[in-house]
């Protein structure tokens, strides 16, 4: 019979190490999947901070009211322990869109950051992404006439990884479809709810 020692050798060794293959990525997946779930809790965590009725009531009589949202978001993640890149979409509807005593805000916030590997990196890869996301949309109440923006357009602020919270870079975006779709969704839900344009008909 012949020997079939040098035959099994190879595929024995390339067994084994596609079994460490399999089992570094999952090792490595489970870490990714921790990370995603302390994301979920610090952006939720972010959202509540944000609908606290102290800042609640000072952030609606402020005059930048997108800016004010935005820090309180950094400031809260940046306690809680989260040092990744954090986006935060502020959109307020125009005032020719709403009723005189309604005013609506909508709000993005996006968590992302590189999580190191363990085995994986044995492979070339030396981190995962995880990526989180909320939309909410906020109706601060107004008994009678608010102030609100006369033109459409809403602002973006990033905060770059390991950046401390006061390091909001800022800019607009014109449409609030230029924005995340969620976003877009949800407003324009909002603004239908409250009476606004987008469930007038036509004359």
């Amino acid at each position: 019979m012949p020997d079939e020692r040098g035959t099994i050798a190879p595929l024995a060794v390339t067994a084994v190490l596609l079994l460490f293959a399999v089992l570094a990525f999952s090792v490595d997946q489970g870490i990714a999947c921790a990370a995603k779930v302390r994301q979920e809790n610090a952006v939720d965590a972010a959202r509540d901070a944000c609908f606290d009725a102290s800042f609640a009531l000072m952030a609606k009589n402020a005059d930048d009211p997108g800016l004010a949202v935005a820090h309180r978001v950094a400031e809260t993640l940046r306690a809680d322990g989260f040092f990744g890149a954090v986006t935060v979409w502020f959109f307020e509807v125009p005032k020719g869109e709403l009723p005189d005593s309604r005013r609506v805000w909508g709000i993005a916030v996006q968590l992302q950051e590189q999580v190191p590997t363990v085995f994986a990196r044995g492979f070339g890869i030396e981190s995962l992404p995880v990526a989180s996301k909320r939309v909410v949309v906020a109706e601060p109440f107004a008994g009678s006439v608010v102030w609100r923006p006369d033109g459409s357009g809403g602002e973006v602020f990033e905060l770059a990884t390991d950046a401390d919270s006061t390091a909001l870079l800022r800019g607009r975006f014109d449409r609030l479809d230029d924005g995340p779709a969620e976003l877009d969704r949800e407003v324009r839900a909002a603004v239908a709810a409250a009476g606004g344009l987008a469930e007038r008909k036509e004359p």
